[in-house]
């Protein structure tokens, strides 16, 4: 999908790349367009690579009908309902990284899905914008315009400009790279960019050595679970979440609900923030709706996911009930299952989507969007988008997995539909969509979580479509390293399809492979199948430009070797590889210091 294109009423100011400006679409290598706050004609040139916005503030808060209608939407970050608390560690961390001496610096946050990367990022900027720094957000051109007001000023004038990017790893790597040069254009003043992704590794590696080529600083913070914070903890969060929720839903019955035990022992389930609120807004809402019944019969995660899922499902039924929308709740699950996918998308790419997935006939997309729209509308109404997906992410995830038949999960019935309905999308005639990118990760990041999903709806695509992967870029490729988790089996199936080296796109998927190989050393006892997985592992990280590694596993080659009988000429190669990496770790660290 690409970025609608603007006209304002004055015409549009198309200039050389420069300085970011607020309410830009910023177009390949050659021009610049500002001052979009209407329609906007662009004719010739390149297609948008991504578009510049204030940083966003919290929406305004949900009515208390509203709340009660749909409690999950209490869950988005950008409603603000839970005030932020703890991260004192990493705050201090970002303030030192942004408070540098360097012109222009990189840094990665990341962590998984839930962590609260997303609330910690939000506060950087608003501190940033007290300290007399210009913040913006940059998103890619495929994603929906941000919701909220400014949260700061972005007029060029501040100490710097700090520039935030989420969902980074979704990004294509070239057109990452392009924001990264921009960094680089923004007039003496110091630039930071902030990339805010959920995993670090197989994507950002490779990525981060480009960057020390060009001259750019980089680093890393993960984040790491809020309930280990020193001044926090998981009962504290609970606590803090169930008093706002009370409150939002009118519940004052709910308040002083107990946590689940299982939420205070270390070694549980809830070690991510989302998972706690979730535990302590299903709990909270249990206790409004029927307050005779304690909250003491769920306590994983997943089952939690469940009730707000049917609380979902309850509103469904409730607007068909009282006809304001005329699709039964099982076509609008299958609706909503689509929007989870594919996010928020074109009409034609809409239409297109839930006819592959077999949610609809082609001729009912328009009132399925309509009746979708009821209970999610669209957070950028001018942008012509449908299909805006469910909220947080990881209960999106959450429902695409519930929905699929393979769980066990016994509070939530999946829908047999279900099955094979994200390859059905992700195969459709056609090839790659629109929707391609998105849905590859949200399928992967599921899995990740849902085994039955890895095994039943992931890695068979990997199997039959290999054709898909090689023709997504760096990031989407990320999606694979989820079939670490599978049986042996399996992941040699799909190591076996990977093409020869010298395949044009291979140093894309080397650092993926990479990790195949090394789970597969796991139980390897043969010495000589262990020396050649060394081999073929250190010729991976090579060609990723993960030299160190390369190195590593060379070195464990020849040592795996030199007790064998074995041709000299297999011992030449290796230890050309291990020169080579040799010399290319020498080059880079010769380029970091000159």
């Amino acid at each position: 999908m690409k970025w609608p294109r603007r006209r304002p009423a004055a015409g549009p100011e198309a200039r050389s790349r420069g300085s970011w400006v607020a309410g830009s679409i910023v177009y390949g290598s050659v021009v610049q367009v500002t001052g979009v706050t209407g329609d906007v004609s662009v004719t010739g040139g390149e297609p948008p690579l991504y578009r510049v916005d204030t940083f966003p503030s919290a929406r305004p808060r949900l009515t208390v009908e509203e709340a009660r209608a749909q409690p999950a939407r209490l869950l988005l970050a950008r409603q603000g309902v839970v005030p932020f608390t703890g991260r004192s560690a990493e705050l201090a961390r970002l303030a030192e990284w942004r408070d540098s001496t360097r012109p222009v610096s990189v840094l990665l946050l990341h962590g998984p899905g839930g962590q609260g990367k997303t609330r910690l990022a939000a506060r950087f900027a608003a501190l940033s914008c007290d300290a007399g720094w210009d913040v913006l957000q940059a998103r890619h051109a495929s994603d929906p315009a941000p919701v909220g007001s400014a949260a700061c000023r972005a007029d060029t004038t501040g100490r710097g400009v700090l520039m935030v990017a989420d969902y980074a790893e979704r990004w294509p790597v070239t057109e990452l790279l392009e924001l990264m040069q921009d960094a680089a254009r923004q007039e003496g003043r110091p630039a930071r960019v902030l990339l805010v992704a959920r995993p670090a590794g197989v994507w950002w590696q490779p990525f981060a050595n480009r960057l020390d080529r060009m001259g750019l600083a980089t680093g890393q913070l993960p984040l790491s679970t809020l309930a280990d914070d020193p001044i926090t903890s998981a009962g504290d969060l609970f606590a803090a979440a169930q008093e706002q929720f009370a409150a939002a839903l009118d519940a004052p019955g709910a308040r002083g609900v107990t946590p689940p035990s299982v939420l205070l022992s270390r070694g549980s389930e809830f070690r991510s923030v989302l998972a706690i609120h979730m535990a302590a807004l299903t709990a909270v809402d249990l206790v409004r709706r029927n307050p005779e019944k304690a909250p003491t019969d769920l306590n994983t995660p997943a089952q939690f996911s469940a009730y707000l899922l049917n609380r979902e499902r309850d509103h469904w039924q409730t607007l068909h009930a009282n006809g304001r929308v005329a699709t039964p709740p099982d076509a609008l699950g299958r609706a909503v299952y689509t929007a989870a996918l594919t996010g928020a998308v074109t009409y034609q790419d809409g239409r297109a989507a839930l006819t592959a997935i077999d949610a609809c006939q082609d001729g009912d997309a328009a009132r399925l969007f309509t009746d979708h729209a009821v209970p999610y509308p669209s957070s950028a109404p001018h942008a012509g988008t449908v299909l805006e997906p469910l909220y947080p992410d990881v209960l999106a995830e959450d429902f695409i997995a519930l929905t699929t038949p393979g769980h066990e999960v016994e509070d939530y019935t999946p829908d047999p539909w279900a099955t094979g309905a994200a390859s059905g999308l992700l195969t459709r005639k056609g090839g790659w969509s629109g929707w391609t990118r998105h849905a590859l990760y949200t399928l992967a990041a599921a899995s990740a979580r849902w085994p039955h999903l890895a095994e039943h709806e992931l890695a068979p695509l990997y199997l039959t479509r290999l054709d898909l992967m090689l023709a997504s870029d760096d990031a989407a490729l990320l999606g694979l390293t989820v079939l670490a988790s599978l049986p042996d089996g399996v992941l040699q199936r799909v190591g076996e399809q990977f093409p020869h080296p010298q395949h044009a796109d291979y140093a894309s998927i080397a650092a993926v492979s990479a990790g195949f190989a090394a789970k597969l050393l796991v139980d390897v006892e043969d010495p000589y199948v262990r020396a050649t997985a060394y081999l073929h592992l250190a010729a991976r990280h090579w060609l990723a430009g993960c030299h160190d590694d390369a190195l590593a596993a060379a070195e464990q080659a020849l040592a795996a070797l030199r007790p064998l009988a074995v041709d000299d000429r297999v011992m030449r190669i290796v230890s050309m590889l291990k020169a080579r990496a040799l010399e290319a770790r020498g080059r880079a660290e010769q380029a970091e210091q000159g």
